[in-house]
């Protein structure tokens, strides 16, 4: 480990809509492998589990990802810092040091409040085994490490690593799993164990691309690696977070519905982020794309490549709602077995969910290009109130949970829009952290 990793120059004005596209093409290449083995994981465990068994893990695993992608944060400020960084020179030992600090205080305290809570989580969420609350802090502690890794690898421009990254979790998660049900070693415990392994073998194989990127952790305050930002990004995190996964747990803690309704809405709103995995393969070239234009004052080109993909992705959310309604119920049944389904009304919706964090993804990485993290922060904190403003209301536990994601989205999405629309020419000229 090195704290002082060579300091590559800025990207060329004439590379960069190359490395935007290629960029993108990379990333979705191990985003789709890291999607395809959730699916094997999940229809592997369908067929090997009991009813019951099966819900526990499904939610273990919804409650793992939640948590490991509350450090997404860390990945999008870190990988901002670093492009500040590489275009004025500096190496990037301090601002790594200092992210990888942050990332174990806040890694920390979720722990101290898990552990205060473990006896209720598991008697709500995993029927009574406490061992699986202390495999959400590994697990958790393993993304925020994958987080900061590819936080490190878009600084860099080196789209490679996070596609290796991605991808080898993403097939080992699937092979450990399925020779776990194949040798009987079928337990939620021990599949949790196997979703552990996956993402170091993921960690090595990242590092083994970017090469040497990890600093040693500083836990002082820094000041040129403003604070701020990260606050208020996380503040924004429950946002997404709950659109994304929210919905299973709240489902499984109201005891309304059987296992296998909760098992069929689990694998369903798995599948209907699948195409938010694939759009999120811009995030990270995106953000590398438009803070280079921020860095150099190319406000032409920075509106000119968000337009451009605003328009693709609403496009694509809009075909992907009418397909993921007219086959989702096939998919669903192919995934999990027969015993698993849920109406078209509910995947339609869930499927617009996810079509709305399309071009929700565009819009944070343009506000994050021009270091607007209070706008990101609050869209998703009013997005957060209307979701669970939706859980309260009266009515069926399915219909809530499958429409809070949406209205959610959709209160995010407008406000990061009406954010963007105000500040994007004012604040061409903004660094990364502006207040």
């Amino acid at each position: 480990m090195s704290d002082q990793p060579p300091v590559p120059g800025p990207v060329p004005t004439g590379t960069r809509r190359t490395t935007l596209l290629t960029g993108t093409v990379v990333v979705a290449v191990g985003l789709a492998v890291t999607g395809v083995g959730t699916l094997v994981m999940l229809g592997v465990a369908s067929r090997a589990m009991p009813g019951e068994e099966y819900a526990d893990f499904v939610v273990w695993w919804t409650v793992a990802t939640l948590l490991g992608t509350s450090f997404g944060v860390f990945e999008v400020y870190l990988a901002r810092l670093l492009i500040s960084d590489f275009a004025r020179g500096r190496a990037p030992a301090r601002s790594t040091g200092v992210m990888v600090g942050r990332a174990a205080i806040m890694a920390g305290a979720i722990t101290l409040v898990l552990a205060l809570l473990s006896p209720v989580i598991a008697d709500r969420l995993f029927s009574g085994e406490l061992v699986l609350v202390g495999l959400l802090v590994v697990f958790m502690s393993l993304v925020a490490a994958q987080a900061l890794q590819r936080g490190a690898a878009t600084g860099r421009h080196n789209m490679v690593a996070i596609a290796s990254q991605l991808s080898v979790d993403g097939v080992m998660r699937g092979v450990i799993v399925a020779v776990l049900a194949l040798t009987d070693h079928d337990s939620v415990t021990t599949l949790a164990l196997g979703c552990c392994a996956s993402v170091v073998l993921s960690l090595l194989a990242g590092s083994w691309r970017i090469g040497p990127w990890l600093a040693r952790p500083r836990l002082h305050a820094a000041a040129d690696v403003p604070l701020r930002p990260i606050i208020l990004l996380l503040v924004g995190t429950a946002g997404p977070l709950l659109a994304n996964n929210g919905s299973v747990p709240w489902l499984r803690a109201t005891d309304a519905v059987s296992p296998h309704v909760l098992g069929a809405f689990a694998g369903a709103v798995t599948l209907s982020r699948i195409p938010t995995q694939f759009i999120s393969a811009v995030m990270s070239p995106l953000l590398a794309h438009l803070s280079e234009s921020v860095e150099h004052g190319d406000e032409a080109g920075f509106r000119r490549v968000l337009a451009r993909t605003e328009v693709l992705t609403a496009a694509l959310g809009v075909a992907y709602v009418v397909a993921f309604a007219a086959l989702g119920q096939l998919a669903l049944r192919l995934m999990l077995g027969p015993d698993f389904s849920l109406d078209v009304a509910n995947l339609a919706v869930l499927a617009a969910a996810s079509s709305g964090m399309f071009v929700g993804v565009v819009q944070q990485a343009a506000l994050g290009a021009l270091g607007r993290w209070h706008h990101i922060a609050w869209a998703w904190v009013a997005a957060t109130v209307t979701f669970c403003l939706v859980l309260v209301v009266p009515g069926d536990p399915l219909w809530r949970a499958t429409s809070a994601p949406l209205v959610g989205v959709l209160t995010a999405l407008l406000s990061m829009w009406a954010f963007g629309r105000r500040h994007f020419t004012a604040d061409a000229g903004s660094r990364p952290g502006t207040p």
